[in-house]
């Protein structure tokens, strides 16, 4: 490759013009490590010009509006992302997925993560034998290409049950159609598929597969673990929201807060090219209407940013 090129490749990535598996496809750079260490050379310059991190959060974040009000509520709060999912039984609720992008789209938002179509009850199947294991496949490798059809960045994908060769096999058949679409897998942490998501990441290994840290699961399913440094190198994404560390609540700071964010900015330092995702649904009874909950929400993004800077600066 050429290598005159660095300064080039990097503010590509750095302005989000392609994603970190596009350029090291593209450009032909052999492995992670050297697209990484060209990103920290600049990483500092471009923090010391006040450049910002990108903010996104839930198309529906809890409150019943309608989808074209929805989408301009978001952008006059701040966001410039929007997490979203095809699942056609929420098509009421939010719209079709092509109705969403055309929303999106007016509004001036564009698309973070999708997440994946699914019932929780059916997710043990996938690592059984069976028509079942088989459908949960095909509806992951048509989220794949939704992803890629309307410029997704990863598809979040939740996995419980137990591990096996079985479900190993059907994870390398879609990250094939994850090669070939430019489009990760985000295995998300959940309650108690943290000794699930080691067996995978050390028996499946791919650069499509990669991970979704939701620091409030991690709050309230295993607070011990720490998962933004196990994953590090394997994080493409978040979930960002709070609760009391009892239930999962899906909320933001200013109605319950029991999570450390100087810890969470603490494990961000060296990812300051993610989006703050925010996966709200205000789960918790509030005073606080759908302007309000989004001024607040975006706050929070921001404050959450200053830590994070500010950590890279110390650093």
């Amino acid at each position: 490759m050429d290598y005159s090129r660095k300064k080039e490749i990097v503010l590509l990535y750095l302005d989000q013009h392609m994603g970190w598996n596009e350029i090291l496809r593209t450009f032909n750079i052999p492995g992670d490590g050297m697209l990484q260490r060209w990103i920290e050379q600049y990483r500092m310059i471009i923090i010391s010009v006040g450049v910002k991190m990108d903010k996104g959060i839930t198309f529906y974040f809890g409150f019943n509006i309608s989808p074209k009000l929805r989408a301009k509520m978001i952008r006059q709060a701040g966001f410039n992302y929007v997490i979203t999912n095809a699942d056609k039984r929420f098509n009421r609720q939010n719209g079709s997925i092509a109705k969403q992008i055309k929303l999106f789209n007016k509004n001036g938002l564009k698309v973070s993560s999708l997440h994946m179509t699914y019932k929780s009850e059916e997710l043990p199947y996938f690592w059984e034998e069976g028509k079942f294991g088989e459908k949960l496949k095909k509806k992951l490798i048509k989220d794949v290409k939704i992803a890629h059809k309307y410029g997704f960045r990863c598809v979040v994908v939740h996995v419980d049950g137990q591990f096996s060769q079985i479900g190993c096999n059907r994870l390398k058949d879609i990250l094939c159609f994850c090669d070939k679409y430019c489009i990760p897998l985000a295995l998300e942490n959940l309650d108690k598929n943290h000794e699930l998501l080691q067996k995978i990441f050390a028996n499946v290994p791919s650069k499509w597969l990669r991970f979704c840290y939701d620091s409030g699961h991690n709050n309230v399913f295993d607070r011990q673990t720490n998962y933004l440094h196990e994953f590090s190198d394997k994080l493409v994404t978040l979930h960002l929201h709070d609760n009391d560390g009892r239930a999962d609540l899906h909320t933001i700071s200013k109605i319950v807060s029991s999570i450390d964010w100087n810890k969470i900015a603490k494990g961000l330092k060296n990812h300051k090219d993610l989006i703050l995702d925010y996966e709200l649904l205000n789960r918790k009874e509030n005073m606080l209407n759908a302007e309000e909950y989004l001024r607040e929400a975006y706050k929070q993004a921001s404050d959450l940013e200053k830590k994070i800077l500010g950590s890279n600066k110390r650093a």
